[in-house]
């Protein structure tokens, strides 16, 4: 029986991630007491801390069979998403942003703070990285009920191009202010049920002024406030805006400082289907910074087979036993074939003003989420 990977065993719940090692109140509590503990243990199995580890040679079997050299390593697998999080040396600060019918955020980072806003691991290759992960259902289908309003609002030819979508984007002012003294515009978008927060399925949109939240109803304009918002068209970067605050809200707490700019990923690599779009990777820039800028990711359709081979790599290629996996892929890693900067990261002052909206923001989701309670 081959050892489960540091990574991947963090699904357990039973895995003690700070301490790297069982947790022995948790065994205890599943053995159903303490007399079972060491009997759990020895079908759990023990998790090696190196992730590049060799197990030892393949089976004869698949020597015969499939004509692997009888010489070949074995080493421990790795889930889907650990295994992303290899598909380039990413280092600790650098986030992975994919855009697809869902979002998923990847960042590496060597501070342990565990939050149940999100799924936090050992790192897969490197003991004293931990990984970040956050899941969302709702990323490109939000975003495409949106373009598709618009384009029917702006009578488009062209009812799936992005071409009005993202000039609305971009023609809007950050959180829809004109100055200073006007109130933010903020919403929450999920066509499906969420996750990140866990709540129904709705749109809300609210004004945030002087730290005060108000709903609004821009299908019924009855007062100012709600003439403040005129859909669908400052949905458009509205909802770029959501998405993007809810990778920071959670995130923040985990980016180190990097002096003399505030807190904020290093470098965000944006890959899926909408990692094309300017427009996204605009906004990207605007919400999360990125103190070297925005990325785009050019590596196939299936990152964590990719990572899983690199891993693989690493395993039996690496010329000793703690040579880093960043290091040794670094060595070998092709920048410019794989990698396209985009756009600048960190504006200076846009970056802040989104940190400021973070508060209303938060204070957005606390309110759906006590709606769907009621």
């Amino acid at each position: 029986m081959a050892p489960i990977d540091i990574s991947d065993v963090c699904g357990t719940n039973l895995w003690d991630i700070k301490n790297r090692r069982w947790h022995e109140d948790l065994l205890a509590l599943t053995a159903g007491g303490r007399d079972g503990i060491a009997d759990l243990k020895s079908k759990l199995g023990d998790v090696p801390e190196d992730g590049g580890a060799s197990l030892g040679t393949i089976s004869p079997y698949f020597t015969k069979r499939y004509g692997f050299p009888a010489s070949t390593k074995i080493i421990a697998f790795t889930g889907d998403n650990p295994s992303t999080i290899l598909a380039l040396p990413l280092r600790a600060s650098d986030a992975i942003v994919s855009l697809g019918t869902s979002t998923t955020f990847l960042m590496s980072t060597p501070q342990y703070k565990p939050d149940p806003a999100y799924h936090f691991m050992n790192h897969p290759t490197t003991p004293g990285l931990y990984m970040f992960m956050l899941c969302y259902k709702n990323g490109g289908l939000a975003r495409e009920h949106i373009r598709d309003a618009i384009n029917t609002a702006s009578n488009s030819t062209c009812p799936l191009c992005w071409d009005t979508f993202n000039e609305t984007a971009l023609r809007t002012p950050p959180l829809g202010q004109n100055s200073p003294s006007d109130p933010m515009r903020l919403a929450l978008f999920f066509p499906r049920p969420e996750i990140v927060p866990n709540v129904k399925a709705g749109t809300w949109r609210f004004l945030w002024q002087n730290k005060t939240l108000t709903p609004i109803s821009p299908s019924q304009p009855h007062s100012d406030h709600d003439k403040a918002w005129s859909t669908p068209h400052h949905d458009a970067r509205a909802i770029l805006e959501s998405q993007f605050l809810s990778l920071r809200l959670r995130s923040q707490s985990l980016v180190s400082p990097q002096a003399p700019l505030p807190p904020q990923p290093r470098r965000i690599y944006l890959v899926g289907g909408g990692a094309v779009n300017p427009a996204i990777a605009e906004l990207a820039a605007h919400v999360l910074g990125g103190s070297e800028g925005i990325y785009k990711l050019e590596i196939g359709g299936n990152a964590c087979a990719l990572g899983a081979a690199y891993k693989a790599a690493w395993g039996v290629l690496r010329t000793r036993d703690n040579e880093p996996f960043e290091d040794f892929l670094e060595q070998r890693w092709n920048e410019e074939g794989f990698v396209k900067r985009i756009c600048e990261g960190y504006r200076e002052g846009v970056w802040e003003r989104y940190g400021e909206a973070l508060e209303g923001f938060e204070e957005a989701e606390r309110f759906v989420v006590g709606e769907g309670v009621r």
